[in-house]
């Protein structure tokens, strides 16, 4: 019985294992069946952008151009402009002067200070003169003595033409009469030109203002020597002040004198060009310009400040009106103009009106095909495929 018993349990058994390895072997083929697809199609997916990045390269290869798709074309529209030129610049005084001594000696009276207004002629201060006031005596001493002497002269001269008419005398003593008067007369004169050079030198003990006008820094303080021609007081006529600027080449070509100039931030503060230089600064590459601008009391503006300002030329000038929008972003003064397709870029000058419009005066014509918003990335010969709409 033992026997007939495990002779029926092993097949079984043995059945049981077989259909375990069976369904392993199934599982397993199915998952590597799913891997297998799964490479094919990552395959594929791969050589197709392969393919995609062969043909894009391809293209770009043979048409390195940007195609811009419905651009809005403008054309430059003629017009009159009254030109508007922004400048910046610096106010000085009219004239100024730094006002010293012609000759040395101590400093003995300030008669003014620091901000006071003061006339032509104004005494500023003194120095010691004593020694030049004597000798300015002197020389007053010495005209005197001509002049006698020249009296006495004249005299001696009259007494010896008397007796040569007489004949009481020789025509030798008449002679020398006549050239001592002429010698006394000359004496005469040297001692008043003496007696003017000393009463110059002592004119030049006193300092006076050569002009009127604000009295900006004076001496700390009297007693010491002072040489001459050292600077001492400061003068500025600021009545007028003048505004040194410049301006581009385009600019100076419609700013002429005569042009009126405002200062920005300040009333009533209205001048006009004086000189428009014909040649350039080595330095800046610009055009200098030079404005005198009435300083009255309500206009406020100092000397020595930094100030904006605006030019209006006399006459209006022919210019072509565009949006500001035409400037290609990335640029400063460049447009894109249409031609047989393509995009070319083209510099103009130009000045910026109101409201966002632009007045080029310089680089572009009535006829022309501008793009009226370009794009930053548009280059020279880049294809531009206008919309019909745009056409």
């Amino acid at each position: 019985m033992n026997t007939a018993t495990n002779t029926t349990a092993s097949p079984r058994k043995f059945n049981g294992w077989a259909v375990f390895a069976i369904l392993m072997a199934i599982a397993i083929t199915g998952l590597v069946g799913a891997r297998v697809k799964a490479k094919v199609a990552q395959n594929k997916e791969l050589e197709a952008s392969r393919q995609t990045t062969q043909a894009a390269a391809g293209a770009d290869a043979k048409a390195p151009t940007v195609t811009a798709t419905g651009v809005e074309i403008i054309s430059p529209m003629p017009t009159k402009w009254q030109p508007r030129v922004d400048i910046t610049g610096t106010l000085e005084p009219i004239q100024q002067a730094d006002v010293g001594f012609k000759m040395g000696g101590r400093l003995l009276a300030i008669k003014v200070k620091s901000g006071d207004t003061v006339k032509t002629g104004q005494v500023l201060g003194t120095i010691d003169a004593a020694e030049a006031a004597a000798q300015a005596r002197v020389a007053q001493t010495g005209v005197k003595v001509a002049e006698i002497s020249l009296d006495m002269a004249k005299d001696g001269q009259k007494r010896t033409d008397t007796l040569f008419q007489q004949n009481a005398i020789a025509e030798a003593e008449k002679t020398t009469a006549t050239q001592r008067a002429l010698l006394a007369a000359a004496q005469l004169e040297q001692a008043r030109a003496q007696a003017k050079a000393v009463s110059v030198t002592l004119s030049n003990a006193t300092l006076t203002a050569p002009f009127a006008g604000l009295v900006t820094r004076v001496p700390p303080g009297i007693g010491r020597i002072v040489g001459p021609g050292e600077p001492l007081f400061h003068i500025e006529d600021t009545s007028v002040l003048k505004l040194s600027a410049s301006l581009s080449e385009s600019d100076a070509r419609v700013v002429v004198v005569g042009s009126t100039v405002t200062i920005e931030g300040a009333a009533n503060a209205t001048g006009k060009v004086t000189a428009v230089l014909g040649s350039l600064d080595p330095q800046t590459r610009r055009v200098p310009l030079v404005a005198e601008i009435p300083n009255g009391t309500d206009s406020g503006l100092l000397a020595g400040s930094f100030v904006r300002a605006q030019v209006v030329a006399e006459q209006p000038v022919d210019a072509l009106e565009l949006p500001g929008s035409a400037i290609r972003p990335g640029s400063q003064d460049e447009v894109v103009v249409v031609k047989d397709g393509k995009a070319h870029l083209v510099r103009v000058s130009f000045a910026n009106g109101a409201s966002g419009t632009i007045y080029v005066r310089k680089g572009l014509d009535a006829s022309d095909r501008v793009v009226a918003r370009p794009r930053s990335e548009t280059k020279e010969g880049d294809a531009i495929d206008l919309a019909p709409a745009a056409k």
